[in-house]
């Protein structure tokens, strides 16, 4: 497994490299805010400080074996990526969340879900 998942670093990458993932979509978050400026900058900021501590959990969790730490990081990384519309990778943690026990591909699906976070966590960065 940690063999797997240490080479797919590249080979997911390789994969997605031209494939173009939509921006954020902040409308939940702008409906939930009610036009709360501060809010939504707050929920933002939130998710850039904390959203790469779940992704190195994911990760780590995988390459240990961690199932417990691993379904707790797809149970909360879900609702964040709602609330700011990074809604490309929320298949892959669904998956990630409800079947990790029984995936054959764990690694590649891991890898493609941080790949299109970290995408649209350089979107938001040039969103605030």
């Amino acid at each position: 497994m940690t063999e797997s998942l240490e080479n797919c670093n590249q080979s997911a990458g390789e994969l997605n490299e031209n494939i173009n993932y939509p921006l954020p979509d902040l409308t939940y978050l702008e409906e939930m805010a009610g036009g709360d400026g501060a809010f939504i900058h707050e929920i933002i900021t939130y998710f850039l400080e904390n959203g790469p501590r779940l992704l190195n959990l994911l990760r780590e969790s995988a390459l240990s074996g961690d199932q417990e730490n691993l379904h707790f990081a797809a149970h909360k990384l879900l609702p964040q990526l709602t609330f700011v519309g990074i809604l490309a990778a929320i298949p892959d943690i669904e998956k990630i969340e409800n079947d990790y026990k029984h995936m054959d591909d764990l690694s590649v699906v891991i890898e493609r879900a941080i790949r299109i976070i970290n995408i649209g966590i350089g979107d938001l960065k040039k969103m605030i």
